[in-house]
């Protein structure tokens, strides 16, 4: 169950198909990878300058401990937080929760790293702001593409 694309058969696996008409997005090891480094530079940092201060390795380790704790539930439960499902419309983009709730949005502002890494400014029905940041990884690459090209428009418009 793949696309021919001039002979060659691509598997979108992560395609959803059925009710949701959206691409279905993976964790990102990019991500992933960024946050993991940065817990660890900070547990390291605070075990070193406690370490600094009171000459008693418990104590840094206590403050290392509880600055992993602290950092380590953070990005977890912004992890747990993002769409799981994306569909892209003219007018804007469609996110379903892991519960199934399905927020309509608009793009109004965009950043984007070297294809690595997409950040979207989004309005939602309420006139909230809310940032998403979509990795490279997370999409496959034609969807990323879209995406890039459709929140330069539309952040292009708001100017």
């Amino acid at each position: 169950m793949g696309i021919d694309m001039m002979g060659a058969c691509v598997d979108r696996l992560h395609r959803e198909t059925g009710f949701t008409p959206g691409v279905a997005m993976r964790s990102s090891r990019f991500l992933r990878t960024a946050l993991l480094g940065f817990v660890s530079v900070a547990a390291g940092s605070v075990f070193q300058c406690v370490f600094a201060h009171t000459e008693h390795a418990g104590h840094a380790a206590l403050a290392c401990a509880v600055t992993l704790a602290a950092l380590g539930l953070a990005p977890y439960r912004w992890v747990r937080a993002q769409p799981t499902v994306i569909g892209l419309h003219s007018s804007g983009l469609t996110l379903w929760s892991r519960t199934g709730d399905m927020r309509h949005t608009h793009i109004a502002g965009c950043a984007q790293w070297s294809g690595w890494l997409l950040a979207l400014t989004l309005f939602g029905a309420r006139g909230r702001r809310e940032t998403l940041l979509v990795a490279a990884d997370s999409v496959d690459a034609d969807t990323f593409r879209q995406l890039a090209v459709q929140a330069r428009r539309a952040a292009a418009s708001h100017l």
